[in-house]
């Protein structure tokens, strides 16, 4: 069997970058990827999301946080707190609390170049004595976490536990211009009292509906709700928290993460196939 000459592996590898290029954009796709706890043996995980020591089910990388590229800790108060609270209204398409005269929200301090926007819904910024205890953003510093708090009041719509069993409150916007996976977190149930908390987090977008998390328990310990996004460059994102019907008051988010996963290139996966082709052809030379 003759080698595979220069021409015709040049001639293989122009026809892998053109079909490569050539295909379709990949559609959106939003996966629920799980619930970390906030629990005594998950030695607090949700609560603990910036302290690498704290082990994480679903942290990426290697830095065993979340959040590493962008953060929005709401309204938190360090702890302890005394006789400080938080009762502010918010209104639809809010800064998430960042401006706030006292107490303000602890974000990333620039808005990620992955992102083109994010706003809060309408609602109340909260905080009070009793509620959950956060770490700030540097792993170490200890807050009693405030919350963003949106009536629960449109619907019924179907959810899994049953058909028109749900209503939603609207929490969040953000828009996406990666074109690539980003991992988000959503932080609940952290104001003391599980009447406040969810019992499903949904991530909607035009392109795919909703998709909700697993079935969360309200028991006023955190968790935080995590689902990946693999987005084409533009595409826009609503976070919403569901109760069951004739449970349904008002719903409170913490915190909210986003972690880049990078993920090779369909380019560089079509020059590592080419490559295998390669040394494939080589090795059957050689034995021939």
């Amino acid at each position: 069997m003759r080698a595979m000459s220069i021409r015709s592996f040049g001639a293989l590898l122009a026809t892998a970058i053109a079909v490569t290029v050539s295909m379709p954009c990949q559609a959106v796709t939003i996966a629920y990827v799980g619930t970390e706890p906030g629990n005594a043996p998950s030695n607090f995980a949700t609560q603990n999301w910036s302290n690498s020591a704290v082990p994480k089910a679903y942290a990426t990388g290697t830095s065993n946080t979340y959040g590493k590229n962008g953060y929005w800790q709401i309204r938190p108060i360090p702890n302890p707190s005394g006789a400080n609270t938080v009762s502010e209204s918010a209104a639809s398409g809010n800064n998430l609390g960042t401006s706030a005269g006292s107490f303000p929200t602890l974000w990333t301090g620039t808005l990620p170049a992955f992102m083109s926007g994010i706003t809060g819904g309408a609602g109340n910024y909260v905080n009070f004595n009793g509620y959950a205890i956060y770490r700030g953003p540097d792993g170490s510093a200890l807050y009693t976490q405030g919350a963003l708090s949106v009536p629960v009041n449109n619907g019924p719509f179907n959810t899994p536990s049953g058909a028109n069993t749900g209503y939603f409150g609207a929490t969040l916007d953000f828009a996406l211009t990666y074109s690539g996976t980003v991992r988000v977190g959503i932080a609940v149930d952290s104001v003391a009292d599980g009447t406040y908390a969810p019992n499903y987090v949904g991530i909607y977008s035009a392109a795919t509906g909703t998709v909700l998390s697993s079935l969360l328990t309200r028991d006023g310990v955190p968790d935080m709700a995590v689902f990946d996004i693999v987005n084409p460059a533009g595409e826009s994102f609503s976070v919403a928290q569901w109760q069951l019907a004739g449970t349904q008051s008002v719903s409170a988010m913490s915190l909210v993460t986003f972690d880049v996963i990078v993920v090779p290139e369909p380019t560089s996966v079509a020059l590592i196939a080419v490559g295998s082709l390669a040394v494939a052809a080589c090795l059957r030379r050689r034995r021939g």
